[in-house]
């Protein structure tokens, strides 16, 4: 049996129906009925179990009987606000996640990073995995949370957890219910709600190859390492000339300078 954390978000619900067409059997920690997308999981034969991240008992619930867990799940900002809640649910909910994992002695945990948490080179070079994350720049909370969940993970390596870290750039594809960022950004291009958009370029990833990566770090990632996840490093104006394509309309030059 394995559990996937956030089966409703964009990741999980792509993730859920790979596993499931490899013959895996699924059980779902979904936050609550109210919170979660219906459609991310609809017709899917998964079993859902309800409980908060926040609440170490029912992480505990969800996480016994199964062998292998994948947690996906994280509450996503890109602003400065509900700093209390965003540490809730990633820093401790992932603590919660892997303490009870080492307890109910959990084979191999795959957890979802973040790219944001990478540290980078100037002048444009890749990053990699090894880069150390520079704290002393502007960063949002949820970019501080994402660096102490990989902590936590590392605490949780050194007490003999075999966990693996999966990092992700931008996901660009399929079963994006909430929306995301760039689902939003794609509604609206569709809808000609799209006015205007700032240069620019991120490294993006598409939902069959941040699956692809988490299945083989379950499969052969090396317990305590972390792996970034990416297609490719597109500009925005990249992004416009594919969702020109996909939504059969001609894009607007509308790019604002930065300033």
């Amino acid at each position: 049996m394995l559990l996937v954390t956030g089966g409703s978000g964009h990741l999980g619900a792509n993730l859920v129906r790979r596993l499931l067409a490899d013959g895996e059997e699924v059980r779902v920690l979904v936050s609550d009925e109210r919170s979660a997308q219906p459609e991310a999981l609809e017709g899917l034969a998964v079993q859902r179990v309800f409980g908060d991240l926040r609440d170490p008992a029912a992480t505990a619930r969800a996480v016994a009987g199964c062998d292998r867990v994948y947690h996906c799940a994280a509450q996503v900002s890109t602003t400065s606000g509900g700093r209390r809640d965003i540490y809730r649910t990633n820093v401790l909910g992932t603590r919660h996640v892997l303490d009870a994992a080492r307890r109910h002695e959990i084979a191999r945990v795959v957890v979802t990073g973040s790219f944001s948490a990478t540290g980078d080179y100037a002048f444009g070079r890749p990053s990699t995995e090894d880069l150390p994350f520079y704290p002393f720049a502007r960063h949002t909370p949820y970019t501080i949370s994402k660096v102490l969940v990989e902590h936590e993970c590392l605490r949780a390596a050194a007490a003999g957890l075999d966990v693996v870290i999966a990092a992700s750039t931008a996901i660009i594809g399929p079963h994006d219910y909430r929306p995301s960022r760039m689902g939003r950004v794609l509604l609206d291009f569709a809808a000609g709600r799209l006015r205007a958009y700032l240069p620019g370029g991120f490294e993006f990833v598409s939902a069959q190859d941040v699956v692809d990566g988490h299945v083989l770090a379950m499969r052969h990632g090396r317990a305590g390492r972390k792996y970034l996840l990416s297609t490719e490093f597109r500009t925005v104006d990249e992004m416009m000339d594919l969702y020109s394509a996909v939504c059969g309309r001609p894009r607007r030059r509308c790019g604002c300078p930065a300033r």
